[in-house]
């Protein structure tokens, strides 16, 4: 939650985002932290793109420091919106990186303007896409 909080204060309603690394148990996939875009994300009114080399070694590091039980779940970056939607950008990337993953690929946005950390459920939209299902789908935020 602070990495949210911290990257919104700085860019504001420009978009910022990182990736998510956490665990999945009994069908839950729990959120165990976020990363920070990284030095050389790149970050834009309408785009935003993590700083690779970043978010790799966060994402190995947050792994090896768990023992291999968090690994990467998705992405997060903000809109400048109140209650986020996911644009067509956001689902076309989103279908790309499940046809090419082992089982599911996972968005969470949220919403820049007027954001406040304890209305993060109402802020926010996280959007998941399975390996070979045509849907998407939205799930429940739970803080």
């Amino acid at each position: 939650m602070d990495v949210f909080c911290t990257e919104i204060a700085e860019w504001g309603t420009i978009e910022t985002g990182g990736v998510l690394v956490g665990y999945i148990e009994n069908d839950i996939i729990y959120i165990a932290k976020a990363s920070s875009p990284g030095p050389n994300a790149i970050h834009d009114i309408a785009s935003f793109q993590a700083d690779a080399n970043y978010v790799d070694m966060f994402i190995d590091m947050e792994s090896a420091n768990s023992a291999g039980r968090y690994q990467y779940i998705g992405e997060w970056h903000t809109h400048p919106q109140i209650e986020p939607t996911p644009s067509d950008t956001d689902l076309i990337s989103l279908k790309e990186i499940a046809d090419t993953s082992t089982d599911f690929a996972l968005v969470f946005i949220i919403g820049a303007i007027d954001f406040k950390k304890e209305f993060l459920n109402t802020q926010s939209v996280c959007v998941i896409k399975f390996l070979n299902d045509p849907l998407f789908y939205q799930l429940e935020v739970e803080i």
